[in-house]
């Protein structure tokens, strides 16, 4: 069941979004929603290393400028991250701004600030018993080595500026 906090990242998500523990999340990924022009929910996967919450109220996504995805987000800024991950299953709804076509350094990417408006964190009912969630999605990239490593640092570090 949903139980509604308030629009303030709670430190269980600020930790896993705040761009210090890179290490531990490069292989796990964040459910981005958004609204596509029928009035459909359209879901596209981000890594931690296009995602950083610079502040408790607010997160950052570097999304490819021409995507379906932002072109959503310019079109009604309305979204919704899934953060599920081992233990723990929140729902981050907010309203986007782009707030640079091209993030600087980083052509080809946008810079999206999504101003948290509700926040939702999903646990089991008592009648569920001892039911959790176990594991997020993981995925896995046989060509990532240290360069795109170091380059997801640089586009988290120009995401916080």
């Amino acid at each position: 069941m949903s139980v509604r906090l308030k629009p303030i990242l709670p430190d269980e998500l600020f930790n896993l979004m705040n761009g210090e523990h890179l290490d531990q999340l490069l292989n796990r990924v964040v459910f981005l929603i958004t609204v596509d022009e029928g009035g459909w929910p359209y879901a596209a996967i981000l890594s931690y290393l296009e995602v950083i919450a610079p502040d408790r109220s607010s997160i950052r996504l570097a999304p490819w400028t021409n995507s379906t995805t932002t072109a959503n987000l310019r079109r009604n800024g309305s979204v919704t991250l899934l953060v599920v991950d081992e233990g723990l299953a929140y729902y981050i709804q907010g309203t986007a701004t782009e707030l640079r076509r091209e993030l600087e350094g980083f052509p080809g990417m946008a810079k999206i600030e999504v101003r948290i408006e509700s926040i939702l964190q999903d646990n089991a009912l008592d009648y569920e018993g001892a039911a959790r969630i176990t594991t997020g999605i993981r995925f896995e990239n046989p060509q990532r080595d240290a360069a795109d490593i170091e380059r997801g640092r640089r586009v988290l570090a120009a995401l916080r500026q």
